[in-house]
């Protein structure tokens, strides 16, 4: 699934203050269980996840069978589609036994990617409030509730996508990353330098792009400064000499070189394409 056409369609967001039953079942919809408080035993395609405790996440897709055990349990359960294909139903589906299941009406796909697999994570109590308000939104059926949940969803869904994702680099070291870029991007950056700045040294800062990535740190330098370019060509009418040098590129030459081999043509001929699309 092309994560930016990622669109919940949501058809229930509720509070659970009940025991579950420990019957296998599957359900017809995809559906997100967040630990409030209690516990849960869990078990999803027949492998046991342990007990699920308050701040433990649990996105289950459709049509996987799934069996949860509790005594007690207080959790925000939301079920739903990964995209607005079948909006003709509204209800919550409830899943249904192993025996009673017709997988041609599963609401999935072939391409959904990275959820056509279960995502337990066990750290995300700073979304506590955000489930707990989903819930209450949906109770409240006030105005576009469904879009407001399915927004607050999305975020949340591409947050635990990424954490789950052996292959993304951690979220808060790209963020430092960029942000350090951004804020010395007309200056000249050493791999020795971001490491000092960083705490890390620049071999494994390098080696840890070159395994998530499959870049070297100076590419992925070069890659954001690439991206500002294209922005400042967007939407300034600033000349590309000062751009390259805005950007950090000394040499106006090998800037327009760099440019072509990234997107295909130069700066000049990528901003009047822009504008001839724009207008």
């Amino acid at each position: 699934m092309n994560l930016n056409s990622l669109n919940p369609y949501i058809r229930s967001a509720s509070l659970y203050e009940k025991a579950s039953r420990g019957d296998e079942c599957i359900g017809y919809d995809a559906r997100v269980i967040y630990m409030v408080s209690g516990d849960i035993a869990a078990v999803v395609n027949g492998e046991k996840l342990g007990h699920l405790s308050p701040g433990h996440f649990l996105y289950i897709p459709a049509g996987v069978p799934y069996k949860l055990k509790s005594k007690y349990m207080r959790a925000v359960v939301i079920t739903f589609d990964l995209s607005c294909e079948n909006t003709e139903c509204e209800d919550r589906i409830a899943p249904v036994s192993i025996a009673d299941f017709k997988p041609e009406l599963c609401h999935r796909s072939d391409n959904d990617a990275p959820f056509d697999r279960y995502i337990h994570l066990e750290d995300m109590e700073a979304e506590r409030d955000v489930f707990i308000r989903m819930a209450n939104i949906f109770t409240s059926a006030e105005g576009a509730y469904r879009a407001q949940i399915s927004a607050m969803l999305k975020l949340i869904l591409l947050k635990a996508a990424e954490t789950s994702d052996e292959h993304a680099l951690p979220a808060r070291m790209v963020e430092e990353f960029d942000s350090y870029i951004r804020e010395n991007c007309s200056d000249e950056i050493s791999n020795t330098e971001i490491g000092a700045i960083f705490g890390y040294h620049p071999f494994y800062i390098s080696k840890l792009l070159k395994d998530k990535k499959g870049i070297t740190l100076r590419q992925y330098i070069i890659s954001y400064r690439l991206k500002l370019a294209k922005r400042m060509l967007e939407l300034t009418d600033k000349p590309s000499a000062e751009i390259a040098s805005a950007c950090g590129f000394t040499d106006a030459s090998y800037f327009a070189k760099t440019f072509k081999g990234a997107f295909g043509e130069t700066p000049k001929e990528y901003r009047n394409r822009f504008k001839e699309e724009f207008i």
